[in-house]
């Protein structure tokens, strides 16, 4: 009876106590804005993007008032990136092209300026030795198109890729790409330009191009994770981890790759929860981490991981948070089927208040910073936001049009799950 009693109350009084945390999401544009805006050039590896950010998130760590972990702000790592730093061109039979709308540098690309004749190489050209030298010398002096065809078999875009390597070793290299253009990091450099260009941009006549692409490589680019605790009432000595990665693209000569719903957004939810759980102390004690060079390849959390900064038998959960600025389809948890009763809770949650269209489950995937924890045996789900805006790794992931739509839902989520936790 009393049991029954107890899910009346929950059913009845849980939506008014959802309803009575208060709305974050203009505070929440107002971070996208300003992580998303120009001034942090992409948070990314041109310009020093990444560090102005991490300074930025740093003061709010200060202004909430987060306390340090082991007395700093900050852990230090360094990894290799490819940057491109001054401005890029192309031209195709005399037409200019837009960078990042109508082309992309492929982020491993090298350094190639000048005028060039295209010579168009097929699949066949390169596969058996004597016809690949015979081509090799063919394209000398001008620029390779790769006219290979379309597929998405992993074995055979490993393949395309050793190929394209291979070319660019002699020749800058120019190749067909889909309708979207998808960027990203590099931790190696080629030897000449290599160039990804939209469908439909190069005509089957086109004959000449002018390229001017420079790139600059960075043995030991240093960069910093940045974390702030909010202390548990009661002593606690277990640790929740909320993290978001705050690092993007950057930027690719003068086109610039803004991150807004990635991962400003991520940014932004943990901002929030931080100044509610400083105000309002949860049962365990919270470490929110910030992370660098997750684009570049789950960098910041996986030296987080080898560092240790804390006691990892006491960590009861990492949440990690990516890709939260829609929501009209809901949330999907990543790792979900291994941390069901985090997942059910999830559920549960969103069963009473109705805040989220959906909270989709999904398996195990290294898509974000919660992987490096999962593969040291540390609870950790992923959670991300579905509908929308779907604009990623392009330069229309921009603040202006990324909505926010269930942010003040998955918001009061996330503040009932953690505050539950104990």
């Amino acid at each position: 009876m009393r049991t029954l009693l107890f899910t009346l109350l929950s059913l009845l009084f849980g939506p008014l106590h959802a309803q009575e945390i208060p709305s974050v999401k203009d505070q929440a544009k107002r971070y996208v804005d300003t992580l998303a805006s120009p001034a942090f050039h992409g948070r990314g590896y041109v310009r020093g993007g990444d560090s102005l950010a991490a300074d930025w998130i740093a003061e709010q760590f200060n202004r909430i008032g987060l306390e340090q972990l082991n007395g700093t702000r900050f852990e230090r790592f360094g990894f290799p990136v490819n940057i491109f730093p001054d401005s890029i061109g192309l031209r195709v039979d005399g037409r200019l092209l837009t960078p990042g709308v109508d082309y992309l540098v492929d982020p491993g690309s090298g350094t190639s300026d000048g005028a060039f004749d295209l010579v168009h190489v097929r699949l066949e050209d390169l596969l058996a030795p004597e016809r690949k030298a015979v081509t090799l010398g063919v394209v000398q002096g001008h620029a390779a198109v790769l006219d290979f065809p379309r597929t998405t078999n992993g074995d055979t875009l490993q393949l395309y890729a050793a190929l394209e390597a291979e070319v660019a070793r002699y020749v800058p290299v120019v190749r067909q790409g889909g309708e979207k253009l998808t960027w990203s990091v590099a931790g190696t450099q080629a030897r000449n330009a290599i160039i990804e260009l939209r469908q439909g941009v190069l005509p089957d006549t086109a004959r000449h191009a002018s390229i001017r692409v420079y790139n600059s490589f960075i043995p030991r680019h240093t960069a910093r994770n940045v974390w702030g605790v909010a202390k548990a009432k009661g002593g606690s000595k277990d640790w929740l981890l909320v993290t978001a990665h705050y690092d993007h693209l950057g930027m690719m000569g003068q086109a610039l790759f803004p991150g807004a719903n990635d991962n400003a957004s991520g940014v932004s939810m943990l901002l929030s929860l931080a100044e509610w759980f400083k105000k309002h102390p949860a049962k365990v004690n919270i470490l929110f981490v910030a992370f660098a060079g997750e684009e570049a390849g789950l960098k910041g959390s996986e030296w987080f991981v080898v560092d240790r900064p804390l006691d990892f038998s006491r960590i009861k959960l990492v949440l990690n948070l990516d890709l939260n600025g829609t929501g009209e389809e809901g949330i999907t948890v990543v790792n979900a089927t291994e941390q069901k009763a985090v997942y059910d809770k999830l559920v549960a949650i969103n069963t009473r208040t109705q805040a989220l269209p959906q909270v989709k489950a999904r398996g195990p995937a290294c898509n974000s910073d919660h992987c490096p924890f999962v593969q040291k045996g540390i609870p950790a789900i992923f959670i991300y936001t579905m509908g929308g805006v779907s604009f990623y790794h392009d330069v229309n992931d921009r603040a202006e049009t990324l909505p926010l739509t269930k942010f003040d839902g998955l918001y009061r989520t996330l503040v009932a799950l953690i505050g539950g936790m104990k």
